[in-house]
């Protein structure tokens, strides 16, 4: 169902539909999936190398011209292990760089480097001029993403890949009209749901909209299906395909046909975009729900609505919505075992 902007409060009354307060949006019915109930109130919100550079990748492809709004260039690299945990420590309760006995206190109280009893030895992990360096250019640019100048050299080749590459060249064809980056806002059940689709790419001549998503990730391409399971990237297809009659709407191609959504991966070593269409029988296991032959059972984008409107309706977030239903008692699942017999 598509929203009607000009629909008044008045005419979804009569109409008796129902609006709720919470807008909605592919990442976060996953993010609901993976994690529970409790993920509408406080989302879990993964900040790896890879999303990093992936966000790099797209803001270079899609949004160049407002790059140094989102983003601070440092010379000094990122802190990562237990480096990494003091500078995230620091830079989620200072404003600016705290003093040496106050870093070195912080050590202490956080068991960082514990295994080290030294004290001068376990003070020089973190008393260098590269992390002080660091903790200056984040906390003078603490509105801005931090990237290294290698980042960004690593994410421009990939950009230069995306658009010479023969798999992928075609997507920044001039033969056909291409729309980047375009906002979506539909109505699915009782909630609003927000996004931005990649890549639109219109054939004129055939009367033909490819709706297409850009992935990057640290492995290869072969785990690409592993990764669409685990991070429900078919959730996605699945809103931005019910929005295709509001994008023809936005861009006055009414007449237009939906062909089969894409999802366009590039891997930052194996640095070759592949482009996997969805099928028909994915797009159906994607609004319904699918069992894997492993015996894995993932639950469809419109059984996932009606569980987040049961908690958004009762303001329940600790237990998932079937443990209410059966007030408790829950039968083991045992659709996936198989009884050893004596033959």
């Amino acid at each position: 169902m598509i929203i009607n902007q000009e629909e008044s409060a008045l005419d979804a009354a009569l109409s008796n539909k129902e609006f709720v307060d919470l807008f909605l949006s592919y990442s976060r019915v996953s993010d609901f999936d993976r994690n529970g109930p409790a993920a509408l109130l406080n989302r879990v919100r993964d900040e790896s190398q890879a999303l990093k550079k992936g966000s790099l990748v797209d803001d270079l492809l899609f949004s160049r011209e407002t790059f140094d709004d989102k983003y601070y260039v440092s010379d000094f690299e990122e802190p990562t292990a237990t480096l990494g945990v003091l500078s995230k420590i620091i830079l989620t309760n200072f404003t600016e760089p705290p003093h040496r006995d106050v870093v070195e206190n912080l050590v202490e109280i956080n068991d960082l480097w514990k295994s080290i009893k030294d004290p001068s030895k376990r003070k020089a992990k973190w008393n260098t001029t590269e992390f002080y360096g660091y903790i200056n250019s984040h906390l003078g640019n603490n509105d801005k993403t931090l990237v290294t100048r290698a980042e960004i050299g690593v994410a421009e080749n990939v950009v230069e890949i995306l658009k010479t590459h023969k798999f992928s060249q075609d997507i920044f064809n001039p033969e056909h009209d291409h729309v980047y980056q375009h906002p979506i806002q539909i109505q699915i059940k009782q909630f609003t749901f927000r996004g931005f689709i990649d890549i639109i790419t219109i054939d004129h001549k055939e009367k033909i909209i490819y709706l297409k998503d850009l992935k990057t990730g640290g492995g290869p391409s072969s785990e690409f299906l592993s990764s669409y399971i685990k991070w429900r990237y078919y959730l996605q297809e699945a809103v931005y395909s019910l929005a295709f009659d509001q994008i023809c709407k936005d861009l006055g191609l009414e007449e237009y046909t939906q062909a089969p959504f894409e999802f366009v991966y590039i891997g930052f070593k194996e640095q070759i975009p592949v482009r996997y269409v969805v099928t028909p029988e994915w797009h159906n296991a994607a609004l319904n729900g699918f069992k894997t032959a492993a015996g894995y059972t993932y639950k469809g984008l419109y059984e996932l609505i009606d569980e987040i409107y049961f908690h958004w309706k009762n303001q329940i977030y600790d237990l998932p919505k079937k443990v209410y239903e059966d007030n408790g008692v829950i039968k083991l699942d045992d659709s996936f075992i198989k009884v050893n017999t004596d033959e």
